[in-house]
């Protein structure tokens, strides 16, 4: 009998761990644990809170969540990522058309590390994209394939093809200048903070 325990509990330990997701919220904004895209599931990678300090006063702007086919806890990782892979940013209060294209312009011209032939205009593409937000509005940005597909609270609003547009949207959160360091750590799985700046 003692034998037969020990062959078991041997055998439990050499079982591969599971991972056991849970859905979970930041400021009420419910974070399931996988998402179906392109066909497969993707799992959560990491969300976060993003703020912007204005007049010391921190403000509450979205909340961005990234799903990923398998566990990416690096940069150098998620700029190597192939598709399928999705975005989510979930806005706390309403946004008029002239702020979200002035917030997109400011994040591109101040993060964007990798740029190529032609980016300039894919930049201005994307950014034409998304119209005013609601408050508890989502934007989605999915990689399928080469394309970059936006979402615009639920309704496809169009693409960008290209390998070269993917890598310098990732390069927004993962670059050497990310939007957020904080936002950047809580997209990679390794805290789930407040991202301010």
């Amino acid at each position: 009998m003692k034998r037969f325990l020990i062959l078991t509990l041997a055998s439990l330990l050499c079982l591969p761990t599971v991972r056991v997701l849970k859905a979970f919220e930041i400021q009420g904004v419910s974070i399931p644990p996988t998402i179906q895209l392109a066909g497969q599931t993707l799992q959560l990678n990491g969300a976060g809170l993003r703020t912007f300090t204005l007049l010391m006063v921190p403000i509450k702007i979205y909340v961005a969540s990234l799903y990923t086919p398998t566990v990416i806890r690096s940069t150098s990782e998620v700029l190597e990522v192939v598709a399928p892979m999705e975005f989510d940013f979930t806005f706390l209060r309403a946004v008029g058309q002239g702020d979200v294209t002035k917030a997109w312009s400011s994040q591109f011209d101040q993060s964007v590390s990798y740029t190529y032939p032609g980016y300039q205009r894919d930049r201005n593409a994307f950014i034409g994209f998304f119209g005013p937000l609601q408050s508890m509005g989502v934007e989605q940005v999915q990689f399928i394939g080469t394309n970059t597909v936006v979402l615009d609270q639920g309704v496809r609003k169009g693409s960008i093809a290209g390998r070269d547009f993917q890598k310098a949207f990732l390069s927004l959160w993962f670059g050497s200048k990310p939007v957020a360091p904080d936002l950047q750590k809580a997209l990679l799985g390794m805290n789930t903070v407040t991202a301010e700046r």
